[in-house]
């Protein structure tokens, strides 16, 4: 008589070891008075932005590093930020430029040096994370959304007539804008 315990012992236990993986590819780490994060697995320069960086176009990515105080509860503390990436064709490097203050841009990286110099801009302040930063352990959320360059300028442009108005809050997900989040956790402080 065959029991079923041989063959659900690997499920269970490769369904441990994905979920030991996933929360290996983000580290968080103090920096200062701040809470930053390493997640080389995080990538967003890649797909249909990659083609329209190829093409020449720049990309806008808009990130967020929010903190939790458990998975999928609200953000407790945020920060975001946003870049203009663009793509040398002759180099065959990335350049990454800070979309507001500090103005801050770095030139002849590899697509994974630009998307880490671009999390290592996010930083919270570890005095907004209230008791979490004392004793408890919280859940990080890293997102992106990502524009290409045209449809980043027609965002930013007023609309002036009440249809501009109707079509700027009734827009949905544009052909332009992708997105993405990933959770991960528990983390402390050290």
């Amino acid at each position: 008589m065959r029991t079923r315990f041989p063959r659900v012992a690997p499920i269970v236990l490769v369904l441990l070891l994905s979920a030991t993986i996933g929360a290996q590819a983000i580290t968080v780490r103090r920096s200062g008075d701040n809470v930053t994060v390493r997640a080389p697995a995080f990538t967003f320069i890649k797909g249909e932005p990659l083609g329209r960086l190829k093409d020449g176009r720049s990309v806008r990515i808009d990130l967020t590093l929010a903190i939790l105080p458990r998975a999928g509860a609200a953000r407790v503390a945020e920060t975001q930020q946003s870049f203009i990436l663009s793509y040398d064709l002759w180099e065959e490097r990335f350049a990454v430029s800070h979309a507001g203050p500090p103005g801050k841009t770095t030139a002849y990286l590899t697509a994974s040096a630009a998307e880490s110099w671009c999390l290592d801009q996010l930083l919270v302040p570890i005095n907004t994370m209230g008791a979490l930063a004392k004793d408890g352990p919280f859940w990080i959320r890293l997102e992106y959304r990502i524009q290409d360059g045209d449809s980043a300028s027609r965002l930013a442009e007023p609309a002036d007539t009440l249809q501009g108005m109707i079509d700027a809050f009734s827009r949905r997900r544009k052909a332009g804008e992708w997105t993405h989040s990933v959770e991960a956790g528990p983390f402390r402080i050290q």
